[in-house]
């Protein structure tokens, strides 16, 4: 991570504004969005508004607070609100101006700790679709690659080859054995990540691919999957029919485009995550060499500045050299596959919209799969509610089953999410019948939720992380899902 100078925040401003000023009420969410893009570290809201306002980027007077919204509007949370902004272990996200909004809803940042949001512009009727969605990174579940690789389910949308509308309209990958269901998922999936990933097409996959399938690696697959999509957008010159990169640019995008829509997605150390779980202290080496074999796997696959480049890429440009270089950087991929696991949905995949839904242990909103061809589509959502729903509502959805107890839901989104304590109001109605009230200016997180632990009956607390006995029991099975949803 980079400690930027004065001179290098006032150009990474210049360069994402232009002319424009800043308005006191965007601060945090520039500030966050250029941590994100830039790997920045140790800028504090404060000093980037002395900075801004020194070099006249934002009026003096916009005083010294920055924004936060209306918490009224949302249900989950809002403990998070106090923490420090820069702790690494809080995931950073930020807003993507270019991802579509369907009417009804708008996006909205909170601040630098809870981040963005989906809030409701009219209210909605139980079971309205408040909107669909395809995915932006479509990864197949583990189980699936098997059948993918024989050419059994498309390897771009993962439905059954035999379900394809029209046979005639099946198209095969001509250096290996997939096979894509129609016309558009074969013109999407070379677009964005068979060229890249099939080791016909590009050799130097082999070793990354035979680790994912080896390790039923999903959260990687989703790594290499997002890599490409930003890299392919470099191979479209290497089109040969007239006027098709530039049909491929406005389809799928540029290469700036796909870059900031996928650092936007909320991101969070790898290391964070597992070093939460019990036993991490055993399991650090041997995840570590895994980690030095992915990094090797990437960078012999898809880096352009290996000494064996992906032959269909083009030679990146001055000014996506550093954002490719950071990509590739050992210290990056634990933060990439961070990422890939706190916004991966149940099947794989990652989604510009519903990685802006927060969370809450009683949703008002519910994720479904949507049905094609008399099948449900696993990367396709629909964004149902589960509950009449006010204007200015936030949309929130539970990461993990409500049903379960208070001390097993806040360890689980403790542990796979890096968030908590939660005290939505589910959560906050059953911590004041324990005689619990979180308050961040008194408590520590772990020690809460440690007491949290012992008042319902949890017995492995937060501090298991440090390297205590796997617990026996329901804790163990308990520890078999949190492990199970670390990625592979």
């Amino acid at each position: 991570m980079v400690v930027p100078s004065e001179t290098q925040i006032v150009e990474a401003v210049t360069a994402k504004l232009g002319s424009d000023s800043v308005a006191d009420a965007d601060l945090a969410r520039l500030l966050a969005t250029l941590e994100l893009e830039n790997d920045w570290t140790d800028v504090s809201a404060k000093k980037f508004r002395s900075v801004l306002v020194k070099h006249s980027i934002m009026p003096d007077a916009a005083g010294s607070s920055t924004a936060t919204s209306n918490g009224a509007s949302s249900s989950s949370g809002g403990g998070k609100k106090k923490k420090k902004a820069k702790d690494q272990s809080i995931p950073k996200s930020y807003i993507d101006a270019s991802v579509a909004v369907p009417p009804g809803i708008r996006t909205h940042y909170f601040d630098a700790v809870k981040g963005k949001g989906l809030l409701a512009t009219r209210a909605f009727a139980r079971d309205d679709i408040i909107f669909t969605e395809d995915a932006y990174i479509p990864t197949p579940p583990p189980h699936a690659l098997d059948q993918i690789t024989r050419g059994e389910l498309c390897a771009h949308c993962f439905l059954p080859i035999s379900s394809a509308p029209v046979a005639l309209a099946v198209k095969d990958c001509q250096r290996c054995k997939q096979r894509f269901c129609t016309t558009a998922c074969f013109r999407a999936g070379m677009a964005t990540h068979h060229a890249l990933l099939c080791v016909g097409h590009n050799p130097g996959a082999r070793g990354l691919m035979e680790l994912v399938v080896r390790e039923k690696w999903q959260s990687l697959h989703s790594v290499a999957r997002a890599l490409t999509r930003v890299l392919s957008t470099l191979a479209y010159g290497a089109l040969k029919r007239v006027g098709e990169a530039e049909e491929l640019e406005q389809a799928y995008g540029d290469f700036e485009t796909v870059y900031s829509r996928i650092s936007s997605f909320a991101t969070v150390s790898e290391l964070e995550r597992r070093a939460r779980n019990p036993g991490w202290s055993t399991e650090k080496p041997s995840f570590d060499a895994l980690l030095a074999q992915a990094h090797a796997a990437l960078r012999t696959a898809l880096d352009p500045y290996s000494p064996t480049p992906p032959p269909a890429i083009s030679t990146p440009l001055d000014t996506q050299k550093p954002l490719i270089k950071h990509l590739f950087d050992p210290a990056t991929l634990p933060k990439l596959l961070g990422r890939a696991n706190i916004n991966m949905e149940k099947f794989g995949g990652l989604y510009s919209l519903h990685s802006f839904l927060n969370h809450s242990c009683h949703p008002n909103v519910q994720i479904r799969h949507m049905p094609e061809r008399g099948i449900l589509a696993s990367m396709k959502v629909a964004a149902i509610a589960l509950r009449p729903i006010a204007q200015n509502d936030e949309l929130v959805i539970s990461y993990i089953d409500p049903t379960t107890s208070l001390g097993r839901r806040q360890l689980l989104l403790y542990r796979d999410y890096c968030f908590g304590p939660c005290t939505c109001d589910k959560c906050s109605h059953e911590l004041n019948a324990l005689g619990l009230v979180y308050d961040p200016a008194k408590h520590g997180v772990k020690g809460f939720l440690d007491s949290v632990a012992k008042k319902t009956g949890t017995d492995d607390g937060v501090h298991g992380a440090n390297g205590a006995a796997q617990p026996a029991g329901a804790d163990a099975s308990l520890e078999e899902e949190l492990r199970a949803s670390l990625g592979f």
